[in-house]
């Protein structure tokens, strides 16, 4: 029965230890697009304000 614990505890920290290595990369990728996001409608924002402007 031990075994079996100490094989499941051990698979337990494999997987965390996995979905860290998506996650990670994951939340980068995702960031990085929301900010390009983000930056392309304040470039088009700013891109109209300079028309009134003239």
């Amino acid at each position: 029965m031990q075994l079996i614990q100490n094989g499941y505890r051990s698979f337990s920290l494999m997987m965390d230890l996995g979905l860290d290595r998506i996650l990670i990369p994951l939340a980068i990728v995702v960031g990085l697009a929301g900010g390009a996001m983000i930056g392309a409608e304040l470039s088009q924002i700013q891109k109209h304000e300079q028309h009134f402007i003239r």
